[in-house]
């Protein structure tokens, strides 16, 4: 059963965009914005988008890992506040799995708490990118997300 919480986007029009995009680039650019509050879920979706990111969302730890373990993404959004999980929790399992993807820190937590996860992620080995504050600064994000964006096709494709 899907998570209820999960943004799904149909399949055609995840087909077409993929397509349109592997033209311009080669693969499509994805982000995984894990957020458990719907607005805040849905302006990093659309503020993605606007940065040329096909965006599939997450509100809960459970989706984010079911969505993990069946794609890889260009990027991932991360909020430190998920209800009942955080994202240390997020963290700690994306070790776990061996993830590689590069991550930007959205949260309303303070600046102390959002440099120490910072600093975690570095032990951890997690390639984070950015740690930005709540509300975000979207033409920041938008900066940002295109920054990775352009590097991670600029990387050589593995084979």
């Amino acid at each position: 059963m899907l998570d209820p919480a999960t943004r799904l986007v149909p399949a055609a029009a995840m087909k077409a965009h993929a397509a349109t995009m592997c033209e311009a680039a080669g693969t499509p650019a994805t982000v995984l914005v894990i957020d458990d509050d719907d607005v805040q879920r849905m302006v990093l979706c659309k503020t993605a988008e606007r940065a040329g990111f096909v965006a599939i969302s997450a509100a809960t730890f459970g989706a984010a890992m079911a969505l993990l373990r069946q794609h890889t993404y260009t990027v991932i959004t991360l909020d430190l506040s998920l209800g009942a999980r955080n994202g240390l929790d997020v963290m700690h399992a994306l070790v776990g799995i061996g993830c590689r993807t590069p991550i930007v820190i959205v949260s309303g937590a303070n600046a102390a708490l959002r440099s120490e996860t910072v600093a975690l992620a570095g032990l951890i080995k997690l390639d984070v990118r950015h740690s930005l504050p709540k509300p975000v600064d979207l033409a920041l994000l938008r900066r940002v997300l295109s920054s990775i964006r352009e590097e991670s096709a600029t990387l050589p494709v593995a084979g």
